[in-house]
C-alpha cells in the first residue's frame, strides 16, 4: 500500500512535473471540464485563493438562478425548447415587444425625474391563450439584443442573484420572468417578491414580466399597486388575422388549395394551444378538420370530476360523465 491508494495523483505532465503527489478531484483539469486554475481570487487583504476561468459578463441568454451549498449565487443557462415563434404584425404581443424594445432607450428620462429605470407587465388569460408565446418572444428578442433574461422560481434567490449581477454588470438590460406567479406566491409567499418589486432590493434597468391563468388569486397588493406591475394585460384568443397568419405559416398549402378562409372561420374562439393541436391532429395524424374542431371545443367544456371514481367502471375505463366523441371506436387525436 502506498500514497496512491489514498487517491493521490502521481507526477505527470498535468502538474508541470512537480515531484510531489496531489489529490485532484475528478474533473479538476481542463481536459476534463474545460476549466482550470487561471487567476488568484482576493478573499480579503493578504489572502488569496485560486479560481478558474472567469467572464467579465454573462453570455447573452436565458438563465435560472439558485444558490450553491455555500450560499453563493449561481446562474444556470436555461435551454428553452419551444415551438417555432411567429411574429404577428400589429398584434398585442407585437406592441408589447415594441414597448419593451423602446424602453431601454429611456434611462436618461427616468434618471432626470428621479425614478429607477424599471417596468412591470402582468399578462393574464386562459390556458393556451399565448402568454408563454409572448414571454418566449420577449426572451428571444432580449437574447438577440445581447442581453439577459432570468426566470424566477424562488424570489429570494432571484433577489440575491440580481444584487450580485448588478455589482458585476451595472448597466446591462435584464428581464426577470415570473411564469405562473400565483403558483410562486403559493409556494414561497409574497414578502420576498414584494421586496424585489418595490422594496429595498430593487435594481435599475430591469423589466419584470409575470403571467397567470388566475388573476383573481393575486392579492391586490400585487395587481393594484403601480410600479409593481405597471401594465396588466389580458391575452385573449387570437383574432381572425392572427389565426390566418398562424395557419398560413404552419400549413402554407391551405392558401394554395383555397382552404385557408375555411380554417380561419372554423377556428374562431380557439386558443393557440388548440390551434396547434388542430394542425397536429389533421396534418400529422390524418383526422378530419371539422371533427377535430368539434372535439377541441368539447374538450374545452369538459370538466372531469373525481366523483366519477365512485361509479364502477371496467378496470378503470368505464364511460366518462360526458362523451367526447361519437362512437366507441373514435380516437379524439
Amino acid at each position: 500500500m502506498d500514497l496512491n491508494d489514498f487517491g493521490t495523483q502521481p507526477t505527470d505532465s498535468r502538474n508541470n512535473g512537480d515531484q510531489r503527489n496531489y489529490y485532484r478531484p475528478p474533473g479538476y483539469f481542463a481536459a476534463e471540464t474545460g476549466n482550470r486554475p487561471m487567476q488568484w481570487k482576493v478573499v480579503q487583504s493578504g489572502v488569496f485563493e485560486v479560481c478558474g476561468i472567469t467572464a467579465r459578463q454573462l453570455p447573452a441568454g436565458a438563465y435560472g438562478c439558485s444558490l450553491n451549498q455555500y450560499g453563493d449565487v449561481q446562474l444556470m443557462t436555461r435551454d428553452l425548447q419551444v415551438d417555432d415563434l411567429i411574429d404577428f404584425a400589429d398584434s398585442l404581443p407585437a406592441k408589447i415587444l415594441e414597448e419593451i424594445e423602446n424602453f431601454w432607450n429611456l434611462g436618461d428620462l427616468f434618471l432626470k425625474h428621479g425614478y429607477l429605470h424599471r417596468r412591470g407587465y402582468l399578462l393574464y388569460g386562459p390556458q393556451g391563450s399565448g402568454k408563454s408565446s409572448v414571454v418566449h418572444q420577449v426572451v428571444h428578442r432580449i437574447i438577440k439584443g445581447g442581453h439577459v433574461a432570468v426566470f424566477c422560481e424562488h424570489p429570494g434567490f432571484l433577489t440575491r442573484a440580481m444584487e450580485v449581477f448588478r455589482k458585476i454588470e451595472p448597466d446591462r438590460p435584464v428581464v426577470c420572468l415570473f411564469e405562473d406567479i400565483d403558483a410562486i406566491i403559493e409556494i414561497h409567499g409574497d414578502s420576498e417578491l414584494l421586496q424585489w418589486l418595490d422594496g429595498s432590493h430593487q435594481i435599475n434597468k430591469v423589466i419584470n414580466i409575470a403571467t397567470t391563468n388566475y388573476p383573481e388569486r393575486l392579492d391586490r397588493r400585487i395587481v393594484s399597486r403601480p410600479r409593481r406591475f405597471d401594465r396588466i394585460i389580458k391575452i385573449e384568443s387570437p383574432t381572425a388575422g392572427i389565426r390566418e397568419t398562424y395557419l398560413n405559416k404552419k400549413l402554407p398549402d391551405l392558401a394554395k388549395d383555397g382552404q385557408l378562409a375555411n380554417w380561419v372561420r372554423l377556428t374562431d374562439g380557439l386558443s393557440f394551444a388548440a390551434m396547434a393541436e388542430l394542425v397536429i391532429s389533421v396534418a400529422c395524424l390524418g383526422n378530419g378538420l371539422e371533427e377535430t374542431v368539434n372535439l377541441l371545443r368539447m374538450l374545452d367544456d369538459n370538466r372531469p370530476d373525481s366523483k366519477e371514481f365512485e361509479r364502477p367502471g371496467a378496470m378503470g375505463f368505464g364511460p366518462a360523465r360526458r362523451r367526447l366523441h361519437s362512437s366507441e371506436n373514435d380516437i379524439p387525436f
